[in-house]
């Protein structure tokens, strides 16, 4: 499914763009990161191809101190 920048979900496709880059910038796998989360799989995968639609910022809280990566990397190309 298709989302438009004038969606309200709009910032949750940046957000897990943006998780994604950040992951791959520490050379994770998805799972890695799950583990080092404490999330499964699925739900980083998930997040990070648009199929959640809404996640808490909670779970952004926890990659940010985990991998010493400031919030506003996450919210990055929001226009």
């Amino acid at each position: 499914m298709e989302i438009k920048k004038d969606d309200n979900k709009y910032i949750y496709v940046i957000v897990g763009k943006n998780i994604k880059r950040i992951r791959k910038a520490h050379h994770l796998t998805q799972m890695q990161l799950a583990d080092l989360i404490g999330y499964n799989e699925g739900t980083v995968a998930n997040i990070e191809n648009s199929s959640y639609q809404t996640f808490s910022l909670e779970f952004i809280y926890i990659i940010s101190k985990k991998l010493n990566v400031p919030m506003s990397e996450f919210f990055k190309n929001i226009d």
